[in-house]
């Protein structure tokens, strides 16, 4: 049996995401009233998803036109998130986010 090994690559978290991470947790807190613990729990799985990208196992292209036009690819977060990312060779940028109902084929 072999093994394959894994190989790391660095993650770089376009500013755009990171805006819309930002005001997601605002939205958990002042629209959805969660305590800012339990935002901040749903915004530490977000980043840990992320950073579990640096791992090269790789999604495939997205479905959705606009991104895969440009050549991203897709990674679902618990079935609500869709993260577009840029794959290079020594690693990934992550260039938007959008929430699943929001998005057209």
């Amino acid at each position: 049996m072999s093994r394959r090994t894994l190989t790391m690559r660095e993650v770089l978290i376009s500013s755009s995401v990171s805006n819309k991470i930002d005001d997601l947790k605002d939205y958990l807190i002042f629209e959805l009233k969660l305590s800012e613990e339990a935002a901040m729990r749903r915004i530490d799985r977000i980043s840990d998803f992320l950073t579990s990208l640096h791992v090269s196992v790789d999604y495939p292209l997205c479905r959705f036109r606009k991104w895969r036009l440009l050549g991203y690819r897709c990674a679902v977060f618990e079935k609500r998130w869709v993260f577009a990312y840029e794959l290079f060779e020594d690693g990934i940028i992550v260039k938007d986010m959008f929430h699943v109902s929001l998005l057209v084929e």
